[in-house]
């Protein structure tokens, strides 16, 4: 029997991509372990330290983290995982810079694992729509792309509306931002020849049916 690779996927795309979701069903399937990077940011918020707090400050002003203080972050957050079990990366790198060093961390923890990046595609209108309808689980996270559902169909929790999710020129920063900054790190993957580009905008199982047959080509 011929044996599997090993392999670590990041997935990358705008506010309102989809990116959550496909990576939630990306793991159902291939059994990987699951790293994404607001979780560890709202985790470090509650801690009532001096970082914690810094934490808590940045994530409520909807600012950014410094590259060398996300990728500490991650860093630390790789060291938890099992070594002879692919990850899924969520949510980083944001930067070119994270990109390159989230090529070292994965070389010091994953050495000769196969590693490619999912880039989930959608059109700047396309984003900005769903944005302006999506609401989240106060509980579980799950997302919606429609405000008119209250309760949650996962855990019976109810449904909000997040603060940045209300507000269209702060939308509108954010997707900029993706342009200015997220860009060039998925040109990193794209020049390294390990980027796969979806098209965002399909169903959800479309979506995810498009994922898989390309990474059957790798896999």
């Amino acid at each position: 029997m011929v044996k599997k690779p090993k392999f670590n996927l990041i997935i990358l795309g705008p506010a309102g991509s989809g990116k959550g979701t496909q990576a939630e069903l990306l793991l159902k399937k291939f059994g990987l372990q699951f790293v994404e990077a607001g979780e560890l940011v709202r985790r470090g918020a509650k801690k009532k330290t001096k970082f914690g707090f810094y934490l808590k400050k940045i994530h409520k002003s909807g600012k950014h983290l410094p590259d060398k203080i996300i990728s500490q972050l991650i860093y630390e957050e790789f060291k938890k995982l099992k070594k002879n079990i692919g990850v899924i990366v969520d949510g980083y790198p944001r930067t070119i810079g994270q990109a390159k060093d989230l090529e070292k961390i994965f070389q010091e923890f994953f050495p000769g694992f196969l590693k490619l990046a999912i880039y989930i595609k959608v059109s700047y209108k396309e984003a900005m729509r769903r944005l302006l309808n999506r609401a989240v689980c106060q509980k579980c996270k799950k997302i919606f792309l429609s405000r008119e559902i209250k309760i949650c169909s996962k855990c019976g929790a109810k449904i909000k509306t997040r603060d940045y999710d209300q507000d269209k020129k702060a939308i509108e920063k954010r997707l900029r931002w993706f342009k200015e900054k997220v860009i060039p790190a998925i040109k990193f993957y794209k020049k390294k020849k390990n980027l796969i580009e979806i098209n965002g905008e399909q169903s959800i199982p479309d979506v995810f049916k498009e994922i898989t047959r390309y990474l059957q080509h790798f896999l």
